[in-house]
């Protein structure tokens, strides 16, 4: 669920230039960083430049940005290049590299320009339009494009919320995926990773995961959002991750894994705690180390805690005002920061840098 990167916050961009603790890990069975990636949802605490420098401190790689196409494309032909100018500025001259996380079809549904609207992904306009909007892009990201820190391009988050089971609605997007893959290739060029993102709750979905593996054939990654919660956003206990992320393994047999978001809530509506969201951490580095060689990249969600304003319109925008799991949701969102609002810790970020430490991540 990585939410929306604020254009005041690209503004500013575009102008910049341990110990252990009894919970972490332990022992010899520890294994290095290797080549494994660590990624984290910068969050704008004070300000994004300073932030995304703390999180380069801690030995994260990767960082990811959000790019809407409804946003881009105001009107038919016609793009916004405020967003992507501002990218152009910052990245390329950072130390981690960049995923672009294209969101034609995004949680909540589609995020077609107006003169698409209610049209199928398979349609041959929208196919046409977003490799208009591709090209365009392209055009407007040279320096990344020249710096070689763009890595992935995913089409697509948490497809399957609006998929479903749907073997018609995946076939379209199907056809809709291949060609912009092959736009994709043809501009930036085939060593670029290109898939969409799916939840992980999806594999344990018998109906949806044929489909899923069936879209994974022209796929270059199995590409996963993981927050183990049960169905009110109440936190499953982080004893759960090793299997699931060997169910990952096991059910992925031909393409490496990415878990694009990576989180667990803090909050007490949602049954966690800090010292709960602590023990996640361990849990996802002890099970990636079993899983090295299968998944390659975790980007954790998120940094910080964002401000109660921006999540009270995410909780609109996911059409959760009035359901009866609202409050839930919005401290699910409120809380998955690894630190709070005001730049100080939680228990998750020392035990984050407590993990790398002990795998001398970086080194």
């Amino acid at each position: 669920m990585k939410r929306y990167l604020l254009l005041t916050v690209l503004f500013l961009l575009s102008a910049c230039g341990s110990g252990g603790d009894p919970g972490t890990s332990g022992g010899s069975g520890i294994t290095p960083q290797g080549a494994r990636i660590l990624g984290m949802d910068v969050k704008e605490v004070p300000d994004y430049a300073t932030a995304y420098a703390e999180a380069m401190s801690l030995g994260v790689r990767e960082v990811s940005v959000s790019l809407d196409w409804s946003l881009l494309e105001p009107s038919e032909g016609n793009y916004d290049n405020t967003l992507p100018g501002a990218i152009d500025a910052f990245y390329p001259a950072q130390a981690a590299y960049t995923t672009l996380v294209l969101r034609p079809l995004d949680t909540p549904g589609p995020r077609l320009p107006a003169y698409l609207a209610g049209k199928a992904f398979d349609d041959p306009a929208v196919i046409t339009a977003f490799g208009n909007f591709l090209t365009n892009l392209h055009g407007q990201l040279t320096n990344l494009n020249n710096s070689g820190k763009l890595k992935w391009i995913h089409v697509g988050n948490e497809i399957d919320a609006t998929l479903g089971s749907d073997s018609t609605q995946w076939a379209a997007w199907q056809t809709f995926f291949n060609a912009a893959k092959a736009k994709i290739e043809s501009l930036w060029g085939s060593s670029v990773v290109v898939s969409s993102v799916v939840q992980s709750s999806l594999l344990a979905n018998s109906s949806a995961l044929p489909l899923y593996q069936s879209f994974l054939n022209n796929a270059d990654a199995a590409v996963f959002t993981y927050y183990p919660l049960n169905g009110d956003f109440t936190v499953q206990p982080s004893s759960v991750v090793a299997g699931d992320f060997a169910l990952m393994t096991r059910t992925i047999a031909s393409k490496p894994i990415i878990l694009q978001e990576c989180g667990y809530p803090s909050g007490a509506l949602n049954n966690s705690s800090e010292a709960q969201q602590a023990d996640f951490i361990t849990a996802v580095f002890d099970a990636w180390d079993t899983q090295r060689d299968r998944i390659t990249l975790i980007d954790f969600a998120w940094q910080y805690d964002v401000a109660e304003a921006t999540v009270d319109q995410w909780v609109m925008d996911y059409g959760m005002s009035g359901q009866p799991n609202e409050a839930n949701f919005k401290n699910y969102l409120w809380t998955l920061g690894l630190g709070n609002n005001d730049g100080t810790d939680k228990q998750a970020m020392q035990r984050l840098r407590d993990e790398l430490a002990a795998r001398n991540w970086g080194s």
